[in-house]
């Protein structure tokens, strides 16, 4: 398990009262195969021992924790990078990642930001905040929970959902990103903080509900490749079905039957069958992963009667590629789903078409 905190985090400084700094305890969860970086202020990305950081033994390369002291203004990162592969290396990658920052209890100056943007569909919402100097970004957060305020005025997310489309880069004037995935239909709270080189700071709120999602999911085609029987035409029954969660354990949300007709493969050439069965859906919320996924699937059963076993065909779970983001919306997107035989020569496909639109 890899885990990076920080008691606070963020480290508020109150100038008023005297104070010039304040500490935090930084603590951290990793693989012993994995290092410990990080990143101060006035200087550039370092190793860390985490042996001689913490002073503890072998434990030390599995967790720890150390206090580190910042002013107003500054900020620490600290990352877990694969071993070989630093935040200096050609090819780094991040296991995690830390930042903190240091601001003054009560800003000396205000009207930071001067302009802001938002946007939002069913899967994103879309903030931009523009201020008069150059400032880093402390938070930048929506959750379905509202965020707690402290005593000083800082918002503090609780279970945020969806990460920024690209990364910030601080010390800028123009802060903007996607934040994604989110889930449709629900309501959200957006809070942001942003903070200059002085430690002097700003906060933006908001809150938004996503818009639901419109599902349509049609079988319009059954093809036969191979009706199961060399010597004349066979009797199959079909259900088709779309369903939401994991494939063990699915949400039925629709199923359609086909009773037991004749099929023919045409000499094994693919015979195609029209079929009208569809489901049209209405606008609805998603309340987690497993509503947000959604599936198709198709079993088949070819009947020899008496002197031969039934053979089998199914396909039991193909996930329909919902994408997330600016793109959410699909219209009329059609694949074939395979569906091949179990126990003999059974085989047969069955078109798939869907789209997905999201609406208030």
């Amino acid at each position: 398990m890899t885990a990076l905190s920080a008691l606070p985090d963020v480290v508020v400084v109150d100038v008023d009262a005297g104070q010039t700094s304040g500490d935090t305890t930084i603590s951290y969860k990793k693989d012993p195969e994995d290092d410990l970086w990080e990143l101060v202020p006035g200087r550039s990305w370092s190793r860390v021992n985490p042996h001689v950081r913490t002073g503890l033994g072998d434990i030390a390369d599995k967790e720890g924790s150390w206090s580190i002291t910042l002013v107003p203004g500054q900020s620490y990162e600290l990352g877990v990078f694969e071993r070989g592969h630093g935040p200096l290396s050609i090819d780094p990658i991040r296991r995690a990642t830390l930042l903190v920052f240091c601001l003054v209890k009560k800003p000396r100056e205000r009207g930071l930001i001067t302009d802001e943007n938002r946007g939002f569909g069913g899967t994103w919402y879309f903030h931009q905040i523009h201020t008069r100097v150059p400032t880093s970004v402390v938070s930048f957060a929506v959750s379905r929970t509202p965020p707690v305020i402290d005593a000083d005025g800082i918002p503090h997310p609780v279970s945020p959902e969806g990460d920024p489309s690209a990364p910030f880069i601080q010390g800028m004037m123009d802060h903007k990103a996607d934040l994604l995935p989110l889930f449709p239909g629900n309501r959200y709270f957006f809070s942001a903080v942003v903070v200059d080189s002085r430690g002097d700071w700003e906060v933006r709120q908001d809150q938004f509900t996503t818009l639901r999602r419109v599902l349509n999911v049609e079988f319009p085609t059954l093809h036969i490749f191979n009706d199961g029987d060399p010597f004349d035409h066979g009797e199959a029954s079909f259900t088709f079905r779309v369903f939401s969660g994991p494939v063990n354990q699915p949400t039925v949300i629709k199923d359609f039957d086909r009773a037991t007709q004749d099929i023919d493969d045409w000499g094994e050439t693919d015979r195609p069958y029209a079929m009208s069965f569809a489901h049209f859906g209405t606008p609805l919320a998603v309340a987690d992963e497993n509503e947000m996924s959604v599936s198709v699937a198709s079993w088949g059963v070819e009947h020899d009667g008496f002197l031969e076993e039934d053979e089998a065909a199914s396909n039991w779970g193909t996930r329909l590629p919902l994408p997330v983001g600016r793109n959410e919306n699909v219209v009329q997107t059609t694949f074939l789903m395979d569906c091949p035989t179990s126990n003999g020569d059974f085989h047969y496909g069955v078109n798939v078409r869907w789209s997905v639109s999201y609406v208030p």
